[in-house]
């Protein structure tokens, strides 16, 4: 990311960068407007350049506020029929419940919310926001997408999101495999995860904070950073998505 204050950058020479996509040169033009925004705004609040990804969160920060909007509708949903599944035998939820006679106790329900909420409201936002960010921008540079850049949506739905969800499957898997093959791993960290013989959907989040942001998270980010995905793509198509396909799988 460009410095404010550098030798021979101007505003000029971002609009010679821009238009040397047009001349063969690579990089295009797409994401320097942002990086330029990015940059300019830190230097107005007078943050030194490390800081600068504080900006950059507000991606991170939408994404997260998105996957909560999903998230707690959802969990609360499947909450509300496993408890009427359990007043009402003849119900609806209870003739589609697989494991009618494990249900969900009154510890159990409050242990589970505690923990998602941890998770959900402290640290995606405050932990795992602020690192991938840092990954994020370390991986694309200035050419990282920014809501200034244009969103194409054939590239973004087309190509990016399969991609997303591809990458996500494949790091998610390998994640399992690990906790699952390493008693270490299993005994303190993955073991949360499994304490609920009979799941519901607020349960996708319930695990040890390190591994909902290396497990859970990360694998989600990951497919955004590879294909520099449009901030418009993440927070408002595939964060919702997979948040939503993974309170159905639960």
């Amino acid at each position: 990311r460009p410095q404010t204050g550098e030798p021979g950058l101007t505003v000029q020479s971002f609009v010679d960068v821009a238009a040397g996509s047009s001349t063969g040169h690579s990089g295009g033009g797409r994401g320097v407007e942002g990086a330029r925004q990015r940059s300019g705004a830190a230097a107005m609040a007078g943050l030194p350049r490390a800081w600068t990804w504080i900006d950059d969160c507000s991606t991170s920060w939408k994404c997260a506020a998105a996957s909560n909007a999903v998230f707690w509708p959802l969990s609360a949903l499947g909450l509300c029929a496993d408890a009427l599944a359990a007043t009402s035998p003849s119900s609806w939820p209870a003739r589609q419940k697989l494991q009618p006679d494990r249900r969900l106790s009154p510890r159990d329900r409050t242990d589970l919310i505690s923990l998602a909420a941890f998770n959900m409201l402290v640290v995606a936002p405050f932990l795992c926001c602020p690192i991938f960010e840092i990954l994020w921008d370390r991986i694309q540079g200035s050419d990282r997408l920014t809501e200034a850049d244009e969103w194409r949506w054939r590239e973004e739905l087309l190509l990016k999101l399969p991609l997303h969800a591809l990458v996500a499957e494949v790091a998610f898997y390998l994640v399992h495999v690990l906790l699952h093959r390493s008693q270490f791993l299993y005994r303190t960290v993955h073991k949360v995860h499994h304490r609920f013989v009979a799941p519901t959907a607020m349960a996708c989040v319930y695990a040890h904070p390190l591994e909902f942001a290396a497990g859970n998270i990360f694998p989600i980010y990951l497919g955004c950073m590879l294909t520099n995905a449009h901030p418009v793509t993440c927070y408002g198509i595939w964060f919702p998505l997979a948040m939503a396909g993974t309170c159905k799988g639960h």
